[in-house]
């Protein structure tokens, strides 16, 4: 069966959601995306990780981007 919902209704639930301020490590999922929203290797996100920790404004600060 087919809901169907207002559009506002679908944006409103959205307004607000913001991507995590630190990267899971724990999560491939969560790492590969990082790697890729950073436009860097998987590898090179983990070295940064290890480096300056999970958190995505220290580690866009170590990549300079």
């Amino acid at each position: 069966m087919i809901h169907l919902v207002k559009v506002a209704d679908v944006l409103a639930t959205n307004i607000g959601v913001r991507a995590p301020a630190a990267i899971d490590t724990n999560d491939k999922n969560a790492t590969n995306y990082w790697a890729y929203r950073l436009n860097v290797s998987p590898q090179d996100l983990a070295d940064a990780i290890a480096k300056v920790g999970p958190s995505v404004a220290a580690i866009r600060r170590h990549l300079n981007t």
